[in-house]
């Protein structure tokens, strides 16, 4: 980001001096003859220069659209960005979450072991069991680990991505996101807010400027002077000096200019229509995405919530009373751990979903 604005704050800067008239400027001559008939002629004149054709504007337009594309850059660079520090964020929210259920999935484990405890006190534990439980156990401290690990790498990128010195210890957020407005809104909202084609339609308004400009570039430069004239000698008097120069444009007829300005204005209609049709696939695609995902997340929920529940409750009810076994608890522990898990991914896909919505339309 301080990049693309330093690159922009050059390309202002080149505007400061682009296109300004020539200054005007004195000259002093003096031309003298020697004896028999000495004689000596001074004057100054101050030269005017003016240009009536459009090169200089054209030259100026070039560099303010030079300035508009590099602010236009650090827009987009901009929006990208923030997508990429929210969707980090997101992520490392979906991090903690995952913990948090890990965690609490570590209370079924603890509560088979003190069931197991009392079982191999009463002499009716197995060595199958006592290794299963073990090594259930070490499977979800490596998972616990693991996460742990990736939570606090999640955190150090996320800092870095928002310029922050520390890594914060935790973020806190919502994963609720509401249902998008319909399609038509939300490319009415695209067209006239987002930052990028605001810029693509005011730089080609700039270029078409330019073009015009650069039409009149074949005037040639002119250059009126005038002066005071002194003659000292046998001969002696004063008056004036004026005078015309006219370029003849023979080489170099704006051809240039004209060329300059025909080159940025002839891509900027196509790139114009291009970036249109580009974030109209973009929303229509985000929005399908987002309601696919909220559609799935609530489907899902509604669909193996209950069944979870009640079979991990079953299980550990079982277990307790010596009605179910080790590994019947055991699966209904991860079914209900893969249950937490998806839908923590489908709560993070449709997070995401609204985050790339919301590039599309420019609404970040």
């Amino acid at each position: 980001m301080l990049a693309a604005r330093a690159h922009a704050a050059r390309a202002e800067a080149r505007l400061r001096g682009a296109g300004l008239p020539e200054n005007p400027f004195l000259d002093w001559e003096r031309q003298e003859a020697f004896a028999p008939n000495a004689q000596s002629q001074d004057v100054v004149r101050l030269h005017v220069p003016l240009d009536l054709s459009g090169r200089r504007r054209t030259e100026r337009l070039l560099a303010e659209l030079a300035g508009a594309d590099a602010n236009a850059e650090a827009a987009r660079v901009g929006l990208e960005l923030v997508a990429d520090a929210l969707s980090h964020f997101y992520r490392a929210l979906a991090v903690e979450r995952r913990l948090a259920i890990l965690r609490q999935g570590q209370e079924s484990l603890d509560q088979a072991e003190r069931v197991l405890a009392r079982r191999q006190n009463a002499g009716d534990a197995s060595g199958y069991e006592r290794s299963r439980l073990a090594l259930e156990r070490e499977l979800a401290r490596g998972q616990l680990e693991e996460t742990a690990a990736a939570q606090a790498i999640l955190l150090a990128e996320l800092a870095a991505r928002v310029g922050a010195r520390e890594a914060p210890a935790s973020v806190h957020g919502t994963f609720d996101v509401p249902a998008p407005a319909s399609l038509d809104t939300l490319l009415t909202q695209a067209q006239a807010q987002h930052p990028v084609l605001r810029e693509v339609e005011a730089r080609r308004a700039v270029a078409q400027r330019a073009e015009r400009a650069a039409r009149s570039a074949w005037v040639p430069p002119l250059e009126i002077f005038g002066g005071y004239n002194v003659q000292t000698g046998p001969r002696t008097g004063r008056g004036y000096a004026v005078g015309l120069v006219l370029d003849v444009p023979v080489f170099d007829r704006g051809q240039g200019a004209q060329a300059r300005a025909s080159a940025e204005l002839a891509p900027r209609a196509d790139y114009e229509n291009a970036l249109a049709w580009s974030l109209r696939s973009m929303v229509a695609a985000a929005r399908t995405r987002l309601m696919a995902a909220r559609r799935e997340r609530d489907r899902f929920s509604a669909a193996a919530d209950h069944h979870a529940d009640v079979l991990l409750r079953a299980a550990a009810a079982g277990y307790r009373e010596g009605e179910r076994s080790l590994v019947e608890l055991l699966d209904a522990r991860r079914a209900a751990l893969e249950v937490a898990h998806r839908k923590l991914a489908l709560d993070v896909a449709t997070r995401l979903a609204d985050i790339e919505l919301r590039r599309a339309t420019g609404d970040l």
